[in-house]
């Protein structure tokens, strides 16, 4: 120390150890809360960095929420998003434009123009508290497994995930006005009922979407209804089950159908089951076929991890993320309902 100033040399040497930095920015953090309100102070000053868990998101098992892991995302601005949903078909015939394609030698082409509705909704919060005892993380650090928040950080990643899935599918803002809109509420134009969906009634709807100018590319079905769509493509003999021969276990056999394909377009419809689907199946495009998403989630925030302040001998921790879903081709979407569960 020189005149109450410490050495030059000394000071860049403590500033280029990781430990002693940490244990700067712990003080700073400290320092940013009133003890009294455990609030920021000044109100507008926060130095907790939010950390992406994209990184956890990508060791969870994809079976455990397959339509969000299907989902396009994009990113957010503002408070709300706004968006045109096409509600008219491409096609030039009387459904469509009713405009003719053709046109005559120096003639000039037609000029038409779909109809769009803009639609707007505000992002919203999904997410959950995590909350560790700091003598459990310190007890668990020689864990082989991982430490107690590391562990529980997994957990409550996945319940937010599971939220967002049963959200894309069943959530309604006029049920609750903290949610987003999901599928099943923006789907309005195409909709029937069946007790059991079968390849020959999905070809049904498909060829709706077909004569409207799309075609499904994906079905969302309970377990109960793929399980019984594989049961009847079985019998039917499109399908066989498959037996393999264990000398241990002896034999092993089922049947997986993965996709179907369009008798209308031909294209191949992936079946993909949620548990969250219940009486309900759902057919749409997810693309449109010029590569344009039909259907995306807009992320304001992505999830992240919060550290917060606390008042008790623990660690808490947000797992937030602020997105909506938006519906761009509400016509090339089939909601079937009355499903055996």
């Amino acid at each position: 120390m020189k005149n109450g100033f410490m050495d030059s040399e000394l000071m860049k040497s403590m500033l280029n150890d990781p430990q002693i930095l940490s244990q700067i920015g712990d003080m700073i953090q400290k320092s940013s809360v009133t003890a009294g309100t455990y609030t920021f102070s000044p109100a507008t000053r926060s130095v907790f960095v939010a950390e992406n868990l994209d990184y956890v998101i990508k060791l969870i098992v994809p079976t455990s929420t397959p339509i969000r892991n299907l989902m396009p995302r994009s990113k957010g601005m503002g408070q709300a998003t706004a968006w045109e949903q096409l509600t008219s078909p491409l096609d030039p015939s009387a459904l469509g434009t009713g405009t003719s394609a053709f046109f005559a030698d120096a003639g000039t082409p037609g000029e038409t123009t779909q109809t769009y509705v803009v639609k707007t909704a505000a992002y919203k919060l999904l997410g959950r508290k995590l909350s560790v005892g700091l003598q459990f993380i310190a007890a668990s650090q020689s864990n082989p497994a991982g430490d107690a928040e590391t562990n529980m950080l997994r957990i409550k990643t996945l319940e937010v995930m599971l939220g967002e899935e049963w959200g894309i599918i069943n959530a309604d803002s006029n049920v609750d006005s903290n949610a987003f809109d999901g599928l099943l509420k923006q789907i309005v134009t195409n909709s029937g009922t069946a007790g059991l969906l079968t390849a020959s009634g999905v070809a049904s709807y498909d060829q709706t979407l077909f004569e409207l100018g799309g075609g499904a590319t994906h079905l969302f079905l309970s377990a109960r209804q793929k399980r019984g769509l594989s049961d009847e493509l079985q019998n039917s003999g499109s399908v066989q089950r498959i037996v393999t021969m264990n000398p241990a276990t002896g034999a092993v056999a089922n049947a997986n159908v993965k996709s179907i394909i369009s008798p209308a377009t031909e294209n191949e419809i992936q079946l993909v089951t949620s548990r969250y689907m219940g009486s309900w199946g759902i057919l749409g495009s997810m693309t449109s076929a010029a590569g344009e998403n039909w259907v995306d989630m807009q992320d304001l925030i992505p999830m992240i991890k919060l550290d917060v302040p606390v008042t008790t001998f623990a660690k808490d921790s947000f797992i937030v993320e602020s997105t909506v879903m938006r519906l761009m081709a509400e016509p090339y979407w089939y909601k079937i309902g009355g499903l055996g569960q």
